[in-house]
């Protein structure tokens, strides 16, 4: 469980399971998202610790500022997914000797050939994380909607196990009363941490959190 606090709030936010927060002043709306795309361990104008007080890390936050927009496939998350594919390959001898072999020959083959070129050429060994780059090996996107592509990203987080706390921005206008209320749902039973940050109110939720105009905190809980 984490805590939420900045400017305008009597007190912290707690943040366990699935969390929203809605601000309607829209320069206070600007400025949390501003200092969330800008989160540094060291933050100052937005604060979130843990239950020891311990403030989230940087590389423990995922951030998702447009639903459409966002990059399953972004060079931070694929470094982390071959790292976890090599230290599967490391596990099985076998396998990692037969893929050495196959990348040496690979390479033989390829020296080979520019001793014949024009020019003189070197080249360096082939790494196995330059090979899966190479084979274009990534995180398959099948979604047809923007729900099922929203479903997708929180499978992302799910898997990176470095992160600590997803934090949507907007994402309400693009889901119905009933597809808000699953995700809420799905995001409890797989113990994660999820808040959504709206500009405005939208059904599916049992209770949230609004910053009205009035700077006036509200949690608010629906029958």
């Amino acid at each position: 469980m984490f805590s939420l606090n900045f400017d305008f709030l009597d007190e912290p936010i707690k943040l366990e399971g699935f969390t929203e927060l809605v601000i309607e002043n829209r320069t206070v709306f600007t400025k949390v998202v501003q200092a969330l795309y800008e989160y540094s361990d060291d933050e100052n104008y937005i604060q979130i610790f843990n239950e020891d007080y311990q403030v989230l890390k940087t590389n423990e936050l995922m951030l998702v500022n447009d639903v459409l927009g966002f990059d399953i496939n972004s060079p931070t998350t694929l470094k982390l997914v071959y790292q976890d594919i090599i230290r599967q390959i490391n596990d099985k001898p076998e396998v990692k000797s037969k893929i050495e072999s196959y990348l040496n020959q690979a390479m033989q083959i390829i020296k080979d050939e520019l001793v014949e070129f024009e020019i003189d050429l070197v080249s360096d060994e082939i790494l196995l994380t330059e090979a899966l780059k190479s084979l274009g090996v990534k995180i398959e996107i099948v979604s047809d909607t923007i729900f099922e592509r929203f479903f997708e990203i929180i499978q992302v987080f799910k898997y990176l196990k470095a992160k600590e706390l997803l934090v949507v921005i907007n994402a309400g206008v693009y889901f119905s009363k009933s597809e808000i209320a699953a995700i809420a749902e799905y995001t409890e039973l797989q113990n994660m941490n999820m808040l959504m940050i709206n500009s405005a109110k939208y059904e599916g939720v049992k209770s949230r959190y609004v910053l009205d105009e009035d700077f006036v905190i509200m949690h608010e809980h629906m029958v």
